[in-house]
């Protein structure tokens, strides 16, 4: 019996997903720099609370503009490289680097020659309750 029903495409299951399982998530416009991300571990698509985790790929050269929100944040880098500029300090990141980002303060990411791949992850219940600010 599977723990597993449709909404609107988007797998719900009781506690187990595999990243395979879940399509593909992109937000719109530039200031994305081509990121895409796949959004694991919300209560609005399982049986879960306080914590949301995902897994993000930005190619080559792309750069997910500066912005803020206000919950803190973590990458983990799996793959890859890239610069996370925290605050206006630039953090040469590589595959097993971990980085904490303050809530509100200003960062962004920008992928290596060979893009990143990462997972990332709030104390939230759901990736809907992060509010992003894009700076001008």
């Amino acid at each position: 019996m599977s723990d597993v029903i449709a909404n609107d495409n988007v797998p719900i299951c009781r506690h187990v997903v595999h990243a395979d399982d879940l399509p593909i998530e992109t937000g719109f416009g530039p200031q994305y720099g081509g990121a895409t991300w796949k959004t694991l571990i919300s209560s609005d698509r399982m049986e879960s609370a306080e914590v949301v985790l995902g897994v993000a790929q930005i190619p080559a050269g792309g750069v997910l503009a500066p912005h803020r929100h206000p919950p803190a944040e973590f990458y983990f880098v799996m793959s890859g490289s890239g610069v996370v500029m925290l605050e206006g300090v630039a953090n040469p990141v590589t595959s097993g680097s971990a980085v904490f980002i303050p809530g509100n303060a200003e960062h962004s990411f920008e992928a290596g020659p060979e893009g990143v791949s990462f997972a990332y992850g709030f104390a939230q219940n759901a990736f809907s309750d992060v509010e992003y600010t894009f700076s001008e």
